[in-house]
């Protein structure tokens, strides 16, 4: 799978992306979310403002950076990259630089229901050296282990467990013998890392692909060009892992990877090397806009609302009226060229097979037959739910006052099929195998694809943002949809979402993107759930400080990031503050704690490694 990344023959270099600016609707339509603090004695929902925000993470309640057409053109640069050609020597690397580029990376990777399934263990130049001799030497690395890496990133997943894989434990079970075979799936669930659907199976893998896409743009961005990461994906998983379990294991040592860790499920999935660029190969910019652009990443997120289409009847007006806004046919090419290169670049496979390979299927209403496919869809996805409701097993669901059957039901909203344009992406297993690309390698593809593509349509929503304007666009990535397929397809006999169109390809529908153009964000509530442990939402996770997910190697053995020993004292930095784009009320008030407090300057100056040299 090796390519050179400079031959002139190479058939995976990606496509140039342009900038597409989205058209504003009328001066009259132009609304914000005017989300405001409760009153005393108001009772506060999820349209209020949060009170207070007392949080570990680096990403905080932020809003979108409005840039210009330049600066997008500017920023595509990072879609954009090709493999490093090799890494300068090291230079000495300062606590707060790799805190930026955790916070672009593992501590922002966009994941299901934010599930804390990835944490990472970063090496310093020393280990960095053992750690390339070992990668030098394992089977379907997609490129060369380079070298003089000041830092290298090795990341470790886990088998996706949330409340809704604990509600999948009880689903596609015969009434008589639902005691037994809830029991053999906890068992195999437990002992063997067993899903209950091969899509909930599939999802770290697409975790990992967003991950990787993401984890090379953060180094690059972090370092203002100046560093390039090296990602590998591939050894570490499918069919590869069986020739490599030596050197794996000698990685794991590397990483101090305890029988704990083992034992629940943890294993290296990913590896980073971070480097000084040389010349030809480092990124440049602006200098403003760097950091500008780090600041608009940690904005971003999932947006599920169309106004007027699918907000709440109690929603405050601003969700309940249409805007005259369409995503331009150009930006959804443009997009579609982003997913192409991105699923080139991480299976090594010629960009034009690439685009036969990655399934696109387009369902929304101006597609033919797209509004009734649509509702053919939301039927079926809603006769499932009904099904799974009514064959729970009741010795499971009413002991615990039938929370099993209310967390299906309200899985239902994961299911929304709302935005101008909506595509179901997927493989084909059987084309894979033909194309001579592992299953496990394409499905990470995929997620980085989506990762990129969903970038893109989000850099073109920040362009000229209008006064009074949150956004011009936004996008929603969802496994929803596709999960609750496949308890049809594996339970109750529903053919795949892709089925349809790619009936003769063996379909496997692995996301959904729905893409929205709006000037207005999602309530503020769906953003709280993450970051306050009074209001989390059942079914995801909190946002993670960088202490809880990165372990930082030095002679002093193996540290947490931003975790004082002698203090105890965790991080309230929140990144790229300067930028100031912080959530506040319409006239201007903070939320108390939303800024956070800088690290202690001598800390965040440290250098962590000081055996290499002076920047």
């Amino acid at each position: 799978m090796t390519t050179d990344p400079l031959a002139p023959e190479d058939l995976t270099a990606p496509k140039h992306l342009e900038v597409v600016p989205i058209e504003p609707p009328p001066v009259e339509q132009r609304i914000a979310r005017d989300a405001r603090f409760a009153a005393e004695g108001e009772k506060k929902d999820r349209y209020s403002l949060p009170s207070s925000l007392d949080s570990a993470s680096p990403v905080g309640y932020r809003t979108r950076p409005s840039i210009t057409a330049a600066q997008a053109a500017q920023a595509l640069k990072l879609l954009a990259l090709r493999r490093p050609t090799g890494f300068a020597a090291p230079r000495s690397l300062r606590e707060r630089e790799l805190f930026d580029e955790c916070s672009l990376g593992v501590l922002l990777s966009r994941q299901s229901t934010n599930y804390r399934g990835l944490k990472q263990v970063t090496l310093g130049p020393s280990d960095s050296g053992a750690a390339q001799q070992l990668l030098a030497k394992l089977v379907g690395l997609e490129a060369p282990a380079l070298s003089n890496a000041s830092h290298t990133h090795v990341v470790l997943s886990r088998t996706y467990r949330t409340p809704f894989t604990l509600l999948l434990t009880f689903v596609g079970h015969k009434p008589l013998t639902s005691l037994a075979t809830v029991a053999k799936r906890v068992w195999e669930k437990r002992y063997r890392g067993a899903s209950d659907l091969p899509t909930i199976g599939y999802l770290p893998s697409i975790h990992l692909g967003i991950l990787a896409d993401g984890m090379e743009r953060a180094a690059v961005i972090a370092s203002q060009g100046r560093r390039r990461a090296q990602v590998f994906m591939a050894p570490f998983c499918g069919k590869a892992v069986k020739g490599n379990r030596e050197l794996i294991a000698r990685l794991e040592s590397l990483v101090g990877l305890s029988s704990k860790d083992k034992a629940q499920g943890w294993q290296i999935a990913l590896v980073a090397q971070v480097g000084e660029a040389h010349a030809a190969d480092r990124v440049s910019m602006p200098p403003e806009l760097w950091r500008k652009l780090g600041a608009l990443l940690v904005s971003l997120r999932s947006e599920r609302i169309q106004p007027g289409v699918n907000a709440e009847e109690k929603a405050p007006a601003q969700y309940l009226t249409r805007q005259d806004m369409h995503v331009p046919e150009e930006l959804t090419t443009m997009a579609g060229r982003a997913a192409y290169n991105a699923f080139a670049h991480w299976t090594a496979c010629p960009r034009e097979r690439a685009k036969q390979l990655l399934l696109l299927d387009r369902v929304d209403v101006l597609t033919p037959n797209g509004k009734q496919r649509l509702r053919a869809m939301r039927a079926m996805l809603s006769e499932i739910t009904d099904r799974v409701v009514e064959k729970l097993p009741l010795w499971a669901d009413l002991p615990t006052g039938k929370a099993l059957s209310r967390n299906a039901n309200r899985g239902r909203k994961a299911f929304s099929l709302a935005g101008q344009r909506i595509y179901i992406a997927g493989l084909s297993e059987p084309e894979l195998r033909e194309a001579g690309i592992d299953w496990e390698v394409a499905i990470r593809g995929l997620g980085a694809a989506a990762c990129r593509s969903a970038l893109y349509v989000e850099l073109m929503g920040c362009v000229d943002i209008p006064e009074g304007c949150d956004l011009l666009a936004g996008i929603c990535l969802m496994a929803g949809p596709v999960n609750q397929n496949d308890i049809g397809k594996q339970y109750y006999g529903y053919p795949d979402l892709l089925a349809e169109t790619f009936a003769d390809r063996a379909p496997t529908s692995l996301l959904v993107w729905t893409l929205k153009a709006k000037t207005v964000a999602d309530p503020i509530g769906n953003e709280e759930q993450l970051l306050n442990a009074r209001r989390k939402g059942a079914l995801v996770d909190l946002r993670p400080g960088p202490h809880e997910v990165v372990k930082v190697k030095t002679k002093a053995g193996y540290s947490p990031l931003r975790k004082d020993r002698a203090s105890g004292s965790i991080n309230h930095e929140r990144a790229f503050a300067e930028l100031g784009n912080f959530v506040r009320d319409r006239e201007g008030l903070e939320i108390p704690g939303n800024q956070g407090s800088a690290w202690p300057e001598a800390w965040r100056n440290q250098i962590l490694w000081p055996e290499t040299s002076e920047a």
